[in-house]
C-alpha cells in the first residue's frame, strides 16, 4: 500500500478536475463536481491531506488510503470509512 504524497497531487492544482468520492460499488455513484484546487496541504495533526478548493472549503483525504495514480487520474481509498477519492483532469477520459 502507498501512502498519499503531497507532492504527487500538485499535477491537479490550478487546472481544471473533475472530483467524486463514492462509497461501495452497490450505492449509487454520485455525479463528478467541477473543481479547481487551489492548494494541497497536510492537517495539522498530520492524519490527513486536505485539498483547498477556497481559502474556507477544502476535502480531506486520510494520509493512510490506497492510492492508485495514472496519467489524468489519481485516487485513494480509505479501507475504514469504504469511501474512495477521484480526481480526472478535463479531458481525462472521465465518465459521468
Amino acid at each position: 500500500m502507498e501512502l498519499i504524497h503531497l507532492l504527487e497531487l500538485e499535477n491537479f492544482v490550478s487546472i481544471p478536475i473533475k472530483l467524486t468520492i463514492h462509497g461501495s460499488e452497490e450505492e449509487d455513484r454520485p455525479v463528478w463536481m467541477e473543481k479547481k484546487i487551489q492548494s494541497v496541504r497536510l492537517c495539522p495533526d498530520g492524519t490527513h491531506v486536505r485539498l483547498y478548493f477556497d481559502h474556507h472549503h477544502f476535502i480531506a483525504v486520510p494520509k493512510e488510503s490506497e492510492i492508485i495514480r495514472q496519467k489524468h487520474e489519481w485516487s485513494a481509498y480509505d479501507e475504514k470509512s469504504s469511501l474512495r477519492y477521484l480526481i480526472k483532469k478535463e479531458g481525462g477520459g472521465y465518465h459521468d
